[in-house]
Order: structure tokens, then C-alpha cells, then sequence
């Protein structure tokens, strides 16, 4: 994948702590330490998504609607729809 530049601006205090800490890591440029930072932002909004879809599931009633159960909800989408 072609890759992408972005440029940021940091005021001084944040520039001297991504430096250290980039240097603290061995990491061996600025990029491959955002790169990084941004990695693992992505996974924790991962993870946070799928316990959402945990939770969700989990709280589902099991097996398939019954009868009624789909009568009330193609009410309700019917309703919604000539919104």
C-alpha cells in the first residue's frame, strides 16, 4: 500500500515528549512511532466495539422472534418510515 503524509503540528512540550518517548521505545523515526500510536488507538476502538457487540448480543433474546414479535416490528419500521 502506497503510503500517505501527513503532517502535524505539536506545541513544544508535546514535540519534546514524543521525542523522548519515541527514543525511550527504539523506535527508529518520528513516522514509525506514530505509526504506532495510531495502531493502537485503532485496536482499543476494536475492542471497544466488539464488547459493545458483546454486550448487545448478550442481552438479545435467544432463539427467532415469534409471530407477534415480527408483527411489532414491521410495525414499528413501517411507522418509521413515513416519518
Amino acid at each position: 500500500m502506497k503510503a500517505v503524509t501527513i503532517n502535524i503540528s505539536l506545541n513544544p512540550e508535546l514535540a519534546d515528549f514524543a521525542r523522548r518517548d519515541a527514543e525511550a521505545a527504539a523506535f527508529d523515526s518520528m513516522s514509525e512511532y506514530m505509526r504506532d500510536l495510531l495502531r493502537r488507538r485503532r485496536d482499543e476502538r476494536i475492542a471497544e466495539d466488539v464488547a459493545m457487540l458483546e454486550k448487545a448480543i448478550a442481552g438479545a433474546p435467544s432463539g427467532d422472534p415469534s409471530d407477534e414479535e415480527m408483527r411489532e416490528i414491521y410495525r414499528v419500521m413501517k411507522r418509521g418510515r413515513k416519518k
